[in-house]
């Protein structure tokens, strides 16, 4: 009972945190540092409680601490990966940290009645299934982009027009961006910087090109690029340009969690039904 009573508050803790993160997110694409350092401060403080109760009934204190120590050490390869890798933001990497040290010890509530599946869900970290949920979850966004695009083309069709590029382009960018009109981007910029970004560059003596960023830039380097392709767009009177939307990711990182709170890893679920 005080395990149970323990993982709800810890739970109630770490979705208040994560509401209050995920709106800070949705609104500027920021979130303050004090929402992580609570949540690990609070994880580490409730799981220390329920090792020194543990210790007190004489129960199984090693496997929970194995288990929650396992979790922050993948949590913080996570962070590592996105640090090196260049993908997602500084929030996204703090975020996995922060839920690998308040990630609460139980099994999903809803957890699904296969052998594999709960053995496969026992020796996987839950901090994964929060990782693989989060991206499962933004799987079908592509696919919403082309078909927004497929719409939006029959009625604009003047901000459709390429030049010079290759068909792949032309096809591939449809799935991660969108053209929209340039007069109101430097407006934009100042109020939502980080709301989107350029999938057009310019090139010496080629113009305007499409481009494909494998590698975040830093906070600065990338707002300063920014502007100065706002300039850009500006002398040469470019009256349309391809964006890439920055998704609010802390949102969706806080549905992958408790979706793996109450069915666990989505990925390894659908392997197994699907095997």
């Amino acid at each position: 009972m005080i395990e149970s009573g323990l993982n709800i508050i810890l739970l109630f803790f770490v979705f208040l945190l994560l509401s209050i993160g995920s709106w800070h997110d949705i609104k500027t694409r920021e979130v303050a540092d004090w929402i992580w350092l609570s949540m690990i401060g609070g994880g580490i403080a409730v799981h220390i409680l329920q090792i020194i109760l543990l210790i007190l009934a004489k129960e199984a204190v090693l496997e929970y601490f194995t288990t929650w120590t396992i979790n922050v050490a993948f949590a913080l390869s996570l962070a590592l990966f996105l640090t090196f890798s260049g993908l997602g933001g500084e929030a996204d990497r703090i975020a996995f940290i922060a839920i690998g040290f308040a990630s609460p010890i139980s099994p999903p509530l809803l957890i699904f009645q296969d052998p594999v599946y709960k053995i496969l869900i026992a020796i996987t970290p839950r901090i994964l299934g929060a990782f693989f949920n989060a991206y499962f979850i933004t799987l079908p966004v592509p696919f919403l982009i082309f078909c927004y695009n497929i719409m939006n083309q029959r009625f604009h069709p003047d901000l459709y027009i390429f030049s010079n590029e290759s068909i792949w382009k032309r096809f591939f960018i449809r799935f991660i961006g969108y053209p929209r009109q340039t007069r109101n981007l430097d407006k934009e910029l100042k109020e939502k910087p980080w709301h989107f970004d350029f999938l057009e560059e310019v090139k010496e003596e080629k113009g305007w090109k499409i481009m494909f960023r494998a590698r975040l830039d830093s906070p600065e380097a990338d707002l300063t690029r920014k502007r100065e392709l706002i300039s850009l767009i500006q002398i040469t009177e470019k009256r349309s340009i391809w964006v890439q939307p920055s998704l609010p990711f802390i949102f969706i990182l806080m549905l992958g969690f408790f979706a793996d709170i109450l069915f666990g890893n989505l990925v390894l679920l659908f392997m197994v039904i699907l095997l």
